[in-house]
């Protein structure tokens, strides 16, 4: 699996970078600051998240920051991103075809303990067969200048667990359960304590000396069988003859009880017949009572529940019908005046005009040097005339308009009464009672009858209610009769043919003491016969149980002898396993160190090709002299890299079970000499035929040999990159030259 790509946003000093990886070595190069440490971080804080928010938030700039990284291999793709500051993640898995594979979005904090954690670190140890940001950074990630394994103390524990495969197998725990398998076996250890409660085998043990005292006791209960058998068949043939007795003598009190029953039963009913009769009687006189007092409170045109308010619609009615009549006599009278007051006619004061004016020209034919005077005094008198004419109609007029007036007021008043004449109507309609004045002026009559018939009706109903119904006696009536003659054809059909054969009512008693006392000596005698049969079972079990005993015997014994193989088989497992875990765990150290004397025999140019691991981990290197060892820390800064390096490859390649995962180096040659770094170097460039490598670093002296070597190169100096670029253009352009 490689590293196919890193993108950035808003990370540290990155804004929104992508920095593509390949297959072997990758080298990124920068000066100091240019962000290489950042770049690499980036790696872990993708996969575990990042505790100290605030180192990597954008520089100069607030808002989110996100990494995302692409990973290859295996015919699939993985991606994974991440936001920094809310540790949102999303990991997809796609085929070649891109077809989904798998796909996980979920909070995960590096502190969390949340199920959706849980499940993402399933998915890396999946992937990487490391789900511990602490192990990967001992083993994946190469720091600065520093190889040491970091948090020396806690992560001791956690590499020799590693190393010893304690991780994947816990071997105390199988033996634990071995241990256990034994204990559930037998209580005996044969190493320690033994248990207090015993176990299957000791149980089956005692089990089998039980049953051999069961078996001897089976033997003796044959002699009690017999006497046993006898006194059971004295004691049945007592209780049958007793029992026939007993049936007859039930029988026959039964049949005398029945017909005494039947008898009371008869008389009761007769009793009921009657009760039933009269009360039906009362019941039909009552129903025809309140159908009467019914139709006669119809006829009052009153509802039966009158409302609270009708007395006061009813006068409120009567007081608007007369107020309304009242009106309309007034509007009456009031037309009548203003026929009377007509305008005057004034065809006559024309005809006296004309005359008037005919007369003053007959007066200036005749005289003829009075025409003037004559046609003037003819219009003085025909203008007298106008005026009084003019004065009376003034008058008229004036009269006719003061009675309108008073018919205006009189109309408005007679609409206001029929309009609360008409609410009232709506009411009496409401009520669903007739609105009109006939009916209100009987309904004004009848309430005084209409409250006396109510008061007669609710007597009747209540006598009724305290009553039962007329069906229901009526019913009553037809099962009484009914049962009457089922009663007396059962009491003609069981009548005894002698009457003399029926048992008096005053000696039943009598004879049911001595039947309840012969039925109590059956009780006891059979509960007798009960407990002989019982004890009859028990003894014919005991007999029939001697070859259930044997087989159990048998059959137990075989479960014996499995269980002490089966003992014999945990006890030697136990020895074995344990003697082979002491074994492995006196030798794992010894083959890792060997593993670690591999790659230090390349990184120190074979001066040093051995090393020693102790029990906590320390490291030794041979000193001067035969069997002389030295701690790592006595040596130069150079030396204990190139030691730590040969560590982490070797813890690398154990870790990874067959995975092929990248490996991440930070300038971890920068300690080391010339020649070391160039051995180095020649051992990173046969690993990386098996892991991408992605080496960063500020040593401008290592680009001739990533270019001779045809490593993946990638720069954070801008002109730098800039003339990586058309270099890898020129050689773009060189490697089609041939074609020409």
């Amino acid at each position: 699996m490689i590293l196919r790509s890193l993108e950035l946003k808003h990370f540290g000093k990155f804004a929104e970078r992508t920095f593509e990886f390949r297959r072997g070595m990758n080298l990124v190069t920068g000066p100091n600051e240019a962000g290489k440490s950042t770049l690499m971080e980036a790696i872990p804080a993708v996969l575990f998240g990042v505790r100290n928010k605030e180192r990597f938030k954008p520089w100069g700039r607030n808002g989110g920051s996100s990494v995302a990284l692409v990973l290859e291999g295996r015919n699939r793709t993985v991606r994974i991103e991440r936001d920094i500051l809310s540790d949102l993640v999303r990991l997809t898995e796609h085929d070649d075809l891109y077809h989904e594979l798998f796909q996980f979005e979920g909070k995960v904090a590096p502190n969390g303990r949340s199920s959706e954690r849980g499940e993402y670190y399933e998915q890396l140890a999946r992937l990487f067969g490391i789900a511990e940001e602490d192990v990967f950074r001992a083993s994946l990630f190469f720091g600065q200048g520093y190889l040491d394994v970091p948090g020396q103390s806690a992560m001791t524990a956690k590499i020799k667990g590693l190393l010893s495969g304690f991780v994947e197998v816990d071997y105390d725990k199988v033996l634990e359960s071995l241990n256990e398998d034994l204990f559930a076996v037998t209580r005996v250890s044969p190493w320690g304590k033994d248990k207090t409660k015993d176990r299957e085998l000791e149980e089956v043990t005692k089990r089998i000396g039980a049953l051999e005292t069961q078996w001897f006791e089976a033997r003796g209960a044959l002699k009690d069988l017999e006497t046993l058998r006898d006194e059971i068949a004295e004691l049945d043939k007592s209780i049958r003859l007793d029992r026939d007795e007993y049936l007859k003598g039930e029988r026959y009190l039964a049949w005398a009880r029945k017909q005494w029953q039947l008898e009371e039963k008869e008389v009761g009913l007769r009793k009921d017949f009657a009760r039933v009769n009269r009360q039906s009687v009362k019941v039909e006189d009552l129903e025809k009572q309140r159908q009467q007092l019914a139709k006669e409170l119809s006829k009052t045109g009153l509802p039966r529940e009158i409302p609270e308010d009708l007395v006061k619609i009813l006068v409120d009615a009567d007081d608007e019908r007369k107020e309304l009549v009242s009106l309309q006599g007034e509007s009456t009278a009031l037309r009548k005046d203003l026929l009377a007051h007509k305008a005057p006619r004034w065809k006559p004061s024309v005809g006296l005009s004309v005359v008037l004016f005919a007369m003053g020209g007959a007066v200036a034919w005749f005289f003829p040097g009075r025409l003037v005077q004559s046609l003037l005094g003819a219009g003085l008198a025909t203008a007298m005339i106008w005026i009084v004419y003019l004065w009376k109609a003034g008058k008229e007029r004036a009269e006719r308009g003061r009675i309108q007036g008073q018919a205006q007021v009189l109309e408005r008043k007679r609409e206001e009464a029929q309009a609360r004449l008409a609410t009232l109507d709506e009411r009496f309609e409401r009520l669903g009672m007739s609105p009109s004045a006939v009916e209100i002026v009987k309904m004004q009559k009848n309430l005084a009858r209409h409250q006396e018939l109510l008061e007669q009706l609710k007597e009747v109903e209540i006598a009724l209610n305290v009553l039962d119904r007329s069906e229901e006696l009526k019913r009553d009536q037809d099962d009484l009769t009914r049962e009457l003659a089922v009663l007396d054809e059962r009491m003609e059909k069981e009548k005894p043919l002698r009457p003399e054969g029926l048992l008096p009512l005053d000696e039943l008693p009598g004879a049911e003491e001595k039947l309840q006392a012969l039925g109590e000596s059956l009780h006891d005698r059979e509960q007798r016969l009960l407990e002989l049969t019982r004890r009859e079972a028990a003894l014919h079990g005991a007999i029939g149980d001697l070859q259930q005993i044997e087989e159990e015997g048998e059959r137990l014994k075989l479960r014996e002898m499995a269980l002490l193989r089966r003992r014999d088989a945990l006890i030697a497992a136990y020895e074995l396993l344990s003697g082979s875990v002491e074994e492995f765990r006196r030798t794992y150290l010894e083959r890792f160190a060997g593993e670690i004397g591999a790659y230090l025999t390349s990184a120190t140019c074979g001066r040093y090709a051995r090393v020693r691991l102790d029990e906590d981990f320390s490291l030794s290197l041979p000193g001067k002299g035969e069997g002389i060892w030295q701690e790592v820390g006595s040596f130069s800064r150079g030396t204990i890299d190139a030691v730590y390096l040969a560590v982490r490859l070797a813890l690398t390649r154990h870790l990874s079970h067959g995975r092929r995962l990248p490996l991440f180096l930070d300038d971890p040659l920068v300690n080391f000499d010339a020649d070391r770094q160039a051995e180095t170097l020649i051992a990173l460039e046969s690993l990386s035929r098996e892991h991408q490598i992605i080496f960063f670093t500020h040593n401008e002296g290592l680009f001739k040999r990533a270019g001779q070597k045809r490593w993946n190169l990638i720069s954070l100096d801008e002109a730098k990159n800039s003339r990586i670029r058309a270099n890898e253009e020129r050689k773009d352009d060189v490697g089609q030259l041939h074609l020409l």
